[in-house]
């Protein structure tokens, strides 16, 4: 097996752990402002694995030299094998497991959004795109393609950065 299969079947599952857990806990319903930083530790799981197979990359090649081409292709399809069991999770927790979350956490939401003073029209618009994006079509382009940029721009970023660390062969 490729290895940016195996770690991206590894960096999946450890996502899909990691958002359970979340949910489990009520970070997306009942504290949702412990919820957004939770969702951006949750990039550190991609960032370890995503060095951890760069590094191994890099250790097998003879003169530690790894492209910056090859970093973006492992980032990418590190990043789309793991968002492809990610969607799948997060298609599946809100279609079958639990669908009414979202309700939860529009409610607070919106909550805020009346402190705030927002128009009800702009709430109305806002409750509708929130509600798309969890849809499985609508997590398509947040899971899938969002997912897999991020993770070629990470692949360049790591790259960049184990260029500059000493090469150690193994």
């Amino acid at each position: 097996m490729k290895p940016e299969i195996k770690y991206g079947l590894a960096c999946g599952a450890a996502l899909c752990a990691w958002i359970a857990l979340e949910y489990l806990l009520g970070f997306h319903t009942t504290r949702p402002d412990l919820g957004a930083w939770t969702g951006l530790l949750s990039n550190l799981i991609p960032a370890a694995v995503l060095f951890l197979l760069l590094r191994k990359k890099r250790a097998a090649l003879f003169d530690g030299r790894l492209s910056l081409g090859a970093g973006i292709w492992a980032g990418l399809l590190t990043s789309f094998v793991a968002a492809l069991l990610v969607y799948c999770f997060l298609a599946g927790y809100t279609t079958y497991l639990n669908p009414t979350w979202i309700d939860q956490a529009l409610e607070h939401k919106v909550a805020l959004w009346r402190a705030e003073q927002v128009a009800e029209v702009d709430i109305q618009g806002r409750i509708v795109r929130y509600r798309g994006a969890y849809t499985p079509v609508g997590l398509l382009g947040n899971t899938l393609v969002g997912m897999t940029l991020r993770g070629g721009l990470l692949g360049l970023g790591l790259t960049a950065l184990l260029r500059r660390l000493p090469h150690r062969p193994d």
